[in-house]
Formats: structure tokens, sequence, C-alpha cells
């Protein structure tokens, strides 16, 4: 995606393209700031400037050869010592087609000890012409020694009306349905985009029978649900995911997010605030009528719960009893 068309970050934008003309581009940058705000496509439109590959369709199909780009691997989310030495004799090669190379490593916060301090060479004795580029949402949980090699780029949740537009040229949204998406996104184009997708994601499309049978107090259909959720969520990695290759940690944080949003509503329609600022408008009768048949927790409460079902998920217990939990306590 050429930077034209990249939404928001308009500084970081400047920057890069900047660095680029004046041919000073360092050969380890560092794009930190929330999850979901651009890091990945302003990594990849700044890495076809550096390939001299804009137009390339090697690029856009993610198969140019001088391209590589790295992913926490296995449900522990992490970059493997592997991949690690995988990138260090990588670095070291020439260029296959392109008159440089670049390497992309999403969630750098995510390495083990031993793959940063792997990599510290590497960045201490950079090859001419090989560009690394760290993506974080998280700089200070990176090696303090890799962090300090690298030329920082930050990056800032994405305006809303920045959103809007962008969801109605790329995906060809009414105004109305862009607003709303918007709305919900917070910020993050990322999770726009799984807004949209979400709809065909059979995970999220159960959440509002959860919900009823939670709320009605029906624990055996509840417990059903919850197991059917459990068999796609952990599926997700093997199927083909409507939600665009998001990673099974990032998918259930999503979720968690979700229910969050549910709580949310409930909170806001017992305010009398507009419709228009729900999360989820297009279930109006079951929020009203939940709110009638349960005492609504505080969103402290729920907020709480939730940063608990977080750390539960990333201890590997599975998503059916987490959110077992969750609800026969909420």
């Amino acid at each position: 995606m050429p930077f034209a068309s990249l939404a928001g970050n308009e500084f970081a934008k400047t920057a890069l393209l900047r660095m680029h003309a004046l041919q000073r581009v360092p050969n380890t940058l560092l794009f930190f700031g929330p999850d979901g705000v651009g890091k990945g496509l302003f990594a990849r439109a700044f890495a076809s400037l550096l390939l001299n590959a804009v137009e390339s369709s090697k690029l856009s199909h993610g198969n140019h050869p001088d391209l590589h780009i790295y992913q926490p691997e296995g449900k522990s989310g992490m970059h493997s010592i592997e991949a690690m030495r995988q990138l260090i004799d990588e670095v070291v090669l020439p260029p296959f087609e392109a008159p440089a190379k670049v390497f992309i490593l999403h969630d750098a916060e995510r390495m083990l000890p031993s793959s940063s301090n792997a990599l510290l060479k590497t960045f201490e004795e950079p090859s001419d012409g090989t560009y690394i580029i760290l993506l974080t949402s998280d700089p200070d949980a990176m090696l303090p020694t890799i962090v300090s090699r690298c030329r920082k780029i930050s990056f800032f949740p994405i305006p809303q009306e920045a959103i809007s537009t962008f969801v109605q040229k790329e995906w060809q949204k009414s105004a109305e349905e862009a607003h709303q998406i918007a709305l919900l996104a917070q910020g993050s184009l990322a999770k726009a985009k799984l807004l949209i997708s979400g709809s065909k994601d059979p995970l999220f499309a159960l959440l509002p029978e959860v919900f009823q049978a939670a709320f009605a107090k029906d624990y055996p259909t509840l417990a059903k649900l919850l197991k059917n959720m459990e068999s796609l969520h952990s599926s997700s990695s093997d199927d083909e995911n409507p939600t665009d290759g998001v990673d099974e940690a990032k998918r259930s944080d999503l979720i968690l997010e979700d229910i969050f949003g549910w709580y949310r509503d409930m909170h806001l329609l017992k305010a009398g605030a507009s419709h228009r600022l729900l999360y989820h408008p297009e279930q109006l009768d079951l929020l009203q009528k939940s709110m009638q048949s349960v005492e609504i927790p505080s969103l402290e409460k729920v907020s709480l719960a939730l940063e608990h079902s977080r750390l539960a998920l990333q201890r590997n217990i599975k998503l059916k009893n987490v959110l077992e939990n969750f609800f026969l306590v909420h």
C-alpha cells in the first residue's frame, strides 16, 4: 500500500519520507505505539520504497524475495530463537533482486531474552543495504540495549474522522456505517477492519447468544455455546481465519473487548445516551431486555474481571473455562 493512501500518523509519514528522500535511513528502526494504528502498514509501505518496488506484484502478494516478515509463533505468541537465528543468517546475504533487503519484526516485545541477545551483534554491525524495522506496542518490555540501537518513530491512535473517511473509500461503506465503525474502532484501523470482517467470523457471531443465555441465567445453554466458541477458537490457527490473519492471542483480546462493549452499552442506555454511541446498536432489543433482568456491574468491576480473564488466557487456560468463570461471577 503506497504512503499516499495510509490513514493517520502524518508526523511518522513525513519523517520516513524525509529520511528516504535524503538517503539517510538508519539500518534499524523502531515503530512504537498502540496496536492497530498502522505500524505494520507503514512498515510494508516504507519497505516498498527501500526495495524500489512500489508497483511490485511480488510485494503486494507477500512473496518478494528481499522482504522478510517475522510474526510471533505458536500459542505462546513469542519469537523463537530459531526464527531469530534465521534472521541473523539472512541479514548477511546480498539482496536477491532489489537494491536492499528489509526485515520487519512484528510484536518485537515478544522476543525471548535469548533471541534479543542474539540480535545485538546484528544491530551493532549492520550490513550495508539491510534495514530492520521493529514494531511494538510496548517498548518498555524490550531489551533496553535493543531499543537504544534503533531510530524510534512514534505512532498514535488515528482520528475518528480519518478512519471514517478511509472506511468509506477503501471498503465502500456508507457515511453512517463508516461513522459507526470509526466510533467503535477507537483509533485503531486494524480494529475497524476486524469490525467489518467480524460479521463473517462465527466465533464473534455467537456472542449475542452467549449474552442472552448468560443474562437469562440459562446455564446449560451458556455452557453449550461456550463449548462451541472454544471449538471455533482452537481451530482458528488451522482454518482460514475470517479476521484476516489476526493471531490467536489478539483474537482473544478482541473477544474480551467485545464483551466489555456489551456492558458499556447497557450503562450508556441506562444513562439515556444516544444510540449512535453504542458498540452494538444492532442488538438494542437484547440490550434493553438484559438491563431489565440483571443488575449491571460497574464498568470498573467488569474491566478488572476482564483483565483477570486476559491473564488466564495468557496462561493457556481454555477460552471456555475463562468465559464460564466470568459470566458465572458477573
